[in-house]
């Protein structure tokens, strides 16, 4: 049983292939729970994401998809979620017209001193004040009461070294159990590529996230995981999940969830690694 709660279709303007294409991907490589989270509007940006007055025709798109193949997979209507400080209010607005079954909500954009910094703007991520911002964004953003989970909460860590990273996040950890929000385990991070500050390049083929290091105190404070491939094409769809949790079984976990309804679903991950559905919160 492959979970996969994090994909985009060519509705985010930056992936590619339709709903359909990405339902049929799912279904050749196993996956038996799909989540489509496409980008969702956000006032700072209109190129890289659904626009509002495509929702209908995405959520019209996702339902089709899912009566087309009962049966073969569950298909699950999601979005990603941009938070940034000073947008709750656009996020609240956004949501309170849709029926949804799964909202994550990730950290894409800073604003400091007046210019945007990016979480994939590698060269900048060690800078005082884009992590200062980045952690306060995430630390709002889990305490928000507007997602489910937190997508992919450790992806500075393709620039920022670990120890510093756990520094800054390890007070953090407890909120998650606090407010009832799923960590998501992102498995696109040895897709990406990574910073070295010291020889000052950019390269390919490293683990950055997610953040082994910090699992364990996740794990004691009582947070629930998400898992996702963050495809932008067909062809990544459920990439490096089962080599992601081969890798995090060991090191202690042994539950994951996906939402419906916006209602949580855990699943046991068993040793050797085997999933079964447990409860539904």
């Amino acid at each position: 049983m492959i979970i996969d709660s994090h994909t985009h279709t060519a509705y985010s303007k930056h992936a590619t292939g339709s709903v359909d294409d990405v339902v049929r991907a799912a279904i050749a490589v196993g996956v038996s729970v799909l989540t489509i989270t496409d980008h969702a509007p956000f006032v700072i940006d209109s190129v890289n994401r659904l626009l509002e007055s495509e929702l209908d025709a995405y959520l019209d798109d996702i339902c089709r998809a899912r009566n087309k193949y009962a049966g073969h997979i569950k298909i699950l209507a999601g979005l990603e979620m941009d938070y940034m400080l000073g947008a709750r209010r656009h996020a609240e607005s956004l949501l309170s017209t849709l029926d949804l079954d799964f909202v994550v909500g990730s950290v894409h954009y800073l604003p400091i001193d007046g210019q945007r910094v990016n979480v994939w703007d590698l060269t900048r991520l060690n800078e005082a004040a884009v992590l200062e911002q980045f952690f306060l964004s995430l630390e709002e953003s889990v305490c928000s009461g507007l997602f489910d989970a937190i997508g992919h909460p450790d992806s500075l860590l393709r620039s920022v070294p670990v120890s510093r990273w756990r520094e800054l996040f390890i007070p953090l950890a407890p909120l998650f159990q606090r407010y009832d929000v799923s960590y998501e385990l992102n498995a696109s991070g040895p897709r990406k590529s990574s910073w070295d500050s010291s020889m000052k390049c950019e390269f390919n083929g490293r683990w950055s996230y997610p953040c082994r290091e910090t699992l364990p105190e996740l794990l004691s404070s009582g947070a629930t995981f998400t898992v996702g491939s963050d495809a932008h094409t067909p062809a990544d769809v459920g990439a490096g999940l089962n080599d992601m949790l081969d890798e995090l079984v060991p090191i202690g976990l042994n539950c994951i969830c996906y939402y419906e309804g916006r209602q949580r679903i855990e699943v046991a991950v068993g040793k050797p690694r085997q999933l079964s559905v447990q409860a539904s919160a």
